[in-house]
């Protein structure tokens, strides 16, 4: 009976749950542990923070009201996309603006945060279970997007100094680089 037991089916984790955390500190971990949404979010709050603080002002609350978008959507829809790649292809363009070390215009930004936003709200969504644990879920997720977001994004604002803009480029490059790689790898996943 105990070995029967043992077989039983068992609840499906997306993502890697971290065992034995709860639902809240698994969403809080969630944009950090997750490198598509990571190098997304990074490349959009270095976007905002080198566009200006009228981006910022846009930007951040766009980002945070599309995440909550995706995190209720994401329940409705029968099979949710995996978001990887669209993540991945936000943060590149975000990132290779940010490289070049031109300020790129308000809307730009903000469009790259609702895409981005949109998109982790998508690939973040917690499994349906029991709705109030589902709800604190999303809602550490999107807390922890949305500060790391503001974080970024005042670090960019305030990088004035030649050395300070030169080390944006650099993380701009880092994260450039990793989005064409990942696009390369899933290219040659493809045509096998």
């Amino acid at each position: 009976m105990v070995a029967l037991l043992w077989l039983a089916p068992q609840a499906a984790h997306a993502h890697g749950a971290i065992e034995g955390i709860g639902d809240f500190y698994a969403g809080l971990l969630h944009p950090l542990l997750v490198p598509a949404e990571l190098l997304a979010l990074v490349a959009t709050g270095l976007l905002i923070g080198r566009s200006g603080l009228a981006a910022c002002r846009r930007g951040i609350p766009t980002l945070a009201v599309t995440m909550a978008a995706g995190l209720a959507l994401a329940p409705v829809i029968a099979a949710a996309p995996d978001m990887t790649t669209p993540l991945v292809a936000v943060a590149l363009v975000a990132a290779a603006i940010v490289t070049t070390g031109l300020r790129a215009p308000g809307w730009i930004a903000t469009g790259l945060a609702m895409l981005a936003g949109l998109a982790i709200g998508i690939d973040a969504a917690p499994e349906a279970g029991v709705r109030f644990m589902a709800f604190v879920n999303g809602a550490a997720t999107l807390l922890t997007g949305t500060a790391l977001v503001t974080i970024i994004a005042a670090l960019g604002l305030r990088a004035e100094q030649h050395w300070q803009r030169i080390a944006t480029q650099v993380a701009g490059s880092w994260i450039t680089a990793s989005a064409v790689l990942y696009l390369a790898f899933q290219l040659v996943l493809s045509t096998r």
